[in-house]
C-alpha cells in the first residue's frame, strides 16, 4: 500500500486484507500509537444478539447524564463515521480522517497491514484519547477472544445472549462459541453475563473468567469477577438491554436515566419507525439471524398491531447467508402468517461482508402468500412502492440484513448526522461538552 495514499483511499485498500482474527497486529499498532486513556473507563460488549442495542443504550444514558462518551460499533449502515459516535453523534469526517492518518503512518513504519475493522477500531481509540472522554463503549466485531477489540484495556465486560453463529470461524458447538465470546473477560475486572438455558453455561463462563489472561496484552494473571443476571422469558430486546445496562451502571457507580434513554434512543435500523412526507410509514428491523428474529418478533408484532394499519403490510426481506437458512425463512413466514394480508418483496443487501442471497433463490421457499415480487436492489422495490398511495401499501416493514436497512436509509436520504444520531434532534437534550 502506498505511503502517499489519501487516508480514505488507504482505508479502502485495507479491505483487500479481508477478515483476520488475531491480536498481534492490533496490539502492536496500539502500543505504537501510545494513546492516553487513563481517564477513560472502557466497557466491552460481546454476544450474538442485542449487543449493539446495549451499547447504544449505555451511550445514550451517559449522554443524558452529561458524561462524555465514545461508542464504537459495527458495521455501519450508510457511512463509516457511524462506527464512532461522540455523545451519540457520528464523528466528524475531519477527526475520523486524522485518526486514520495516524494509523496509516504507524502501519507503514511497522510494516503491518491491518484489516478495515482493525483500522476503524483503532480510530475509535484515538478519538476517545483525543477527546478525553470519560467512557468508551466497544462493541465486539466477531467472537471475542481474538477480536481486535480485545486489545483494549477494558474495565468492564458484558455478555448478551449467545447463539450458533459464524460456526466456520468460532466453532460448530454452542459451548465453543460461548467460550470464544466469554473471553472478553479481563483479569481482575468484572464481567456481567446474561444467564442462558444452555447446559453448563455458567460453569463455562466461570472457567473462562478464571483463565482469561492473554500474555500478549494483559498485565496480570487474575480471574475476572463474574456477575450473572437472570432475564425473564418473554423479555423484549430493549428491556433485556436495559436490565444489563442497569447492572453495568450499578457496578460503575453511575447515575441511571435508562428510562429516558430507552424512550429517546434512535438506533438506526433497529425497530426504527419512519414517517415519510408522502404519508408512507415504514419500520426498519435488522433481525439478522433466526435467534434475533425470534426474539424481536413479539415486540415487532405488538408495534404493528398497536401503532400501524392492519389493512395491509408490505414486507421487504433480504438476508446474508445463514447457518440455518430454513430457520430464518420459517421465521419470516411466521411473521407473514401472523400479520396476514402481506405483500412480500424479496431483494438482497448490498455492501456487506458477504454477498447477499439472491432473491430468486429466496422466492423458491413456500411462502404463505401469493403476492410475491423480487428485485436485485431495494431501491427498485422502493421506487415501485412509493409511487403508490400510502393506503395501497399499508405498513412497509423492512426486515433482515442490517445492510438492507442501510441501503434504504441511503436511498431515502436519511443518512445525515441528525438522522444517525442516537438522540433525535427534537428531543431538546442539551449537547454536553465533549471533554472532561
Amino acid at each position: 500500500m502506498s505511503e502517499y495514499a489519501d487516508p480514505r483511499n488507504w482505508l479502502e485498500m485495507t479491505k483487500e486484507t479481508g477478515m483476520a482474527l488475531g491480536l498481534q497486529n492490533t496490539s502492536k499498532l496500539l502500543k505504537l500509537l501510545d494513546l492516553k486513556l487513563s481517564n477513560t473507563t472502557i466497557i466491552h460488549v460481546a454476544g450474538s444478539n442485542g449487543k449493539g442495542t446495549l451499547c447504544a443504550l449505555l451511550a445514550t444514558n451517559f449522554t443524558l447524564t452529561e458524561q462524555s462518551n465514545v461508542l464504537f460499533s459495527s458495521p455501519h449502515l450508510c457511512r463509516v463515521e457511524e462506527r464512532i459516535r461522540i455523545g451519540g453523534v457520528p464523528v466528524t469526517a475531519d477527526l475520523f480522517d486524522e485518526a486514520v492518518k495516524m494509523i496509516q503512518l504507524v502501519s507503514i513504519t511497522s510494516n503491518i497491514i491491518p484489516t478495515f475493522f482493525e483500522v476503524t477500531f483503532l480510530a475509535s481509540m484515538i478519538v476517545a484519547s483525543k477527546t478525553n472522554v470519560k467512557f468508551l463503549i466497544l462493541e465486539t466485531g466477531l467472537g471475542g477472544r481474538l477480536d481486535a477489540t480485545r486489545c483494549a484495556p477494558a474495565d468492564l465486560a458484558l455478555l448478551t445472549s449467545i447463539s450458533m453463529e459464524h460456526t466456520d470461524i468460532l466453532g460448530g458447538e454452542i459451548n465453543q462459541i460461548i467460550k470464544e465470546k466469554a473471553a472478553i473477560a479481563r483479569p481482575g475486572k468484572p464481567i456481567i453475563a446474561r444467564v442462558m438455558n444452555t447446559i453448563d453455561y455458567q460453569k463455562i463462563v466461570e472457567d473462562v473468567a478464571q483463565n482469561c489472561y492473554q500474555s500478549l496484552i494483559d498485565g496480570e494473571k487474575q480471574p475476572a469477577q463474574c456477575h450473572f443476571i437472570d432475564i425473564p422469558d418473554g423479555t423484549t430486546a430493549r428491556k433485556e438491554a436495559r436490565i444489563l445496562a442497569q447492572r453495568a451502571l450499578t457496578i460503575l457507580s453511575q447515575k441511571s436515566m435508562l428510562g429516558d434513554a430507552e424512550e429517546l434512543l434512535n438506533w438506526p435500523g433497529r425497530l426504527q419507525r419512519i414517517s415519510l412526507p408522502s404519508g408512507h410509514k415504514m419500520i426498519l428491523e435488522a433481525a439478522h439471524n433466526p435467534t434475533g428474529l425470534e426474539k424481536i418478533s413479539p415486540e415487532l408484532m405488538n408495534l404493528i398491531s398497536t401503532e400501524y394499519s392492519a389493512q395491509k403490510t408490505c414486507i421487504i426481506f433480504a438476508t446474508s447467508p445463514q447457518q440455518d437458512m430454513t430457520a430464518m425463512l420459517d421465521g419470516i413466514a411466521t411473521i407473514c402468517n401472523e400479520i396476514g394480508n402481506v405483500e412480500l418483496i424479496l431483494t438482497k443487501p448490498h455492501g456487506g461482508r458477504y454477498p447477499g442471497v439472491e432473491p430468486k433463490i429466496l422466492s423458491q421457499y413456500p411462502w404463505p402468500t401469493t403476492e410475491i415480487h423480487h428485485y436485485q436492489h431495494v431501491r427498485d422495490a422502493l421506487e415501485v412502492l412509493l409511487q403508490r398511495a400510502p393506503e395501497k401499501c399499508g405498513t412497509i416493514l423492512s426486515i433482515g440484513s442490517l445492510y438492507l436497512q442501510g441501503n434504504i436509509l441511503t436511498y431515502l436520504g436519511l443518512d445525515g448526522d441528525e438522522d444517525l444520531s442516537l438522540i433525535p434532534k427534537d428531543s431538546n437534550v442539551v449537547e454536553h461538552s465533549k471533554g472532561d
